[in-house]
């Protein structure tokens, strides 16, 4: 046909995964990636078992896991925007450095629990930024043909295969630790996600 472009993949095997670890800085994307995700989860479930434990209440702790959701489309419309203008690997790490610092401030005991909610709003805020930034780079650290789209798509399975291994570990984490503590490991993973990305 006239005109059509090269067809991707064309004049040789696509490449595999083994192609896309040999890519040093996907590497560091991939596992902060990873360890940002589990951090998420995980400090959901113990922030939502630690206000149970504050306050008895079903319908607070049910607040406390639905409220991620609200701030989630508002980061995710109104602020997707800053990875066109802003450095992308300065937006991924502050981030991860955001979502540290709330989760510290979650372990705190004078930590009132109406500041509880609003530090899990804003961990919902920041995710979607971190994630829509970290989609945009890709392009940059892969390239745009068959590696890009190899990444893309490991990174959409891992994305969704974290949401249960992060309900899973952040259960058995919690019949180990107090929701404090557990906060304390995800404050620890967020922050791995940053040193990271600094590499």
């Amino acid at each position: 046909m006239p005109g059509a472009g090269p067809v991707p993949g064309a004049g040789g095997p696509a490449p595999g995964y083994r192609a896309l670890f040999r890519v040093r800085e996907f590497r560091f994307v991939f596992v902060a990636h990873l360890f940002s995700l589990l951090g998420v989860v995980v400090s959901e479930l113990a922030l939502t078992v630690l206000v149970y434990d504050l306050t008895r209440s079903p319908l607070l702790s049910s607040l406390t896991f639905a409220l991620g959701f609200l701030p989630h489309l508002l980061g995710g419309t109104l602020l997707a925007g800053l990875a066109d203008r802003l450095p992308p690997r300065r937006i991924l790490v502050v981030c991860d450095l955001v979502c540290a610092a709330c989760v510290v401030l979650m372990t705190v005991p004078a930590t009132p629990v109406a500041a509880l909610l609003a530090l899990r709003c804003a961990i919902a805020v920041v995710s979607p930024v971190f994630h829509g930034t970290r989609a945009a780079t890709l392009a940059d650290v892969l390239g745009e043909g068959d590696l890009f789209v190899l990444g893309r798509s490991l990174l959409r399975i891992v994305s969704q295969s974290a949401l249960l291994a992060g309900f899973a570990a952040g259960g058995v984490l919690l019949t180990v630790v107090p929701p404090r503590g557990a906060l304390v490991v995800t404050a620890a993973t967020f922050l791995a996600s940053a040193l990271l990305l600094r590499l």
